[in-house]
């Protein structure tokens, strides 16, 4: 959708008006459109002191992702009364960081779900899936902390699975999240892992994954998993046998 704007300045020069509309919009100077209305001059007889020029600034540009991301966000912090204003972030472009008083605790909320729930109302809201990559969100540092926390979370969850012999699911997440747990635990040759459910409550199942292996010796869980499997495949050939009996 293109998104046209105008808006009448008052100001000395035209780069003033310019700057002005860029600093409310949030947009380059490239992208607008300056057009003097008017012309003052006060002082005396019009002839000396100041200039005061009435610009009207235009602009017809598509904004860009980044820039409808920015708009969409400060607007929700706006409504829930937020001591906090999203900026772009200079280390990756895709991604919001949003700072301010309330940023570090009232945006980020408890255990992330504020600012993971914004995170997923942004992209649902302004994504196209075909052309546009994924905003992220961040906050105080909040990503990098948390990515260090799933590691850990990762590497427990692996130990969990390869001691009980069973998979363990996480609880929900959002992708990046995903991700995280996937990437950690791909050289691994003990576990799998798995993403299953649909958005927002899509999680990571972690398995346990017993290939042959002769250099070492199996531990209980593994016996236990070769004898399910070897009792179920017993009973697979079992039923596929004929019985002998034929009727006419």
């Amino acid at each position: 959708m293109i998104h046209e704007r105008k808006i009448t300045i008052e100001a000395a020069s035209v780069d003033e008006a310019l700057n002005e509309a860029s600093q409310q919009w949030k947009l380059p100077i490239e992208d607008l459109h300056a057009e003097i209305l008017s012309e003052e001059r006060k002082g005396l007889f019009g002839l000396l002191g100041s200039k005061k020029l009435m610009v009207e600034i235009t602009t017809s540009a598509r904004p860009d992702i980044i820039t409808r991301g920015l708009e969409f966000v400060n607007e929700v912090l706006r409504l829930m009364d937020f001591q906090a204003q999203a900026v772009s972030s200079e280390a990756d472009k895709n991604t919001l960081d949003i700072q301010g008083e309330d940023s570090a605790d009232y945006v980020v909320g408890r255990y992330g779900d504020t600012i993971r729930g914004l995170e997923y109302l942004v992209n649902l809201a302004l994504r196209d899936p075909k052309s546009e990559p994924r905003l992220k969100i961040d906050s105080c540092g909040y990503r990098a902390r948390r990515t260090k926390s799933l590691e850990r979370l990762a590497e427990a969850t692996a130990r969990q699975a390869v001691k009980y012999g069973r998979p363990v699911r996480l609880d929900p997440m959002a992708s990046w999240e995903r991700w995280v747990i996937h990437t950690t635990l791909k050289n691994r040759d003990d576990v799998t892992t798995e993403s299953v459910g649909e958005p927002p409550m899509r999680k990571v199942v972690v398995m346990p994954k017993y290939e042959p292996d002769e250099t070492r010796i199996p531990g209980p869980a593994t016996m236990r998993i070769r004898a399910q499997r070897e009792r179920a495949e017993r009973n697979s050939r079992n039923n596929a046998r004929p019985s002998g009996r034929f009727r006419r």
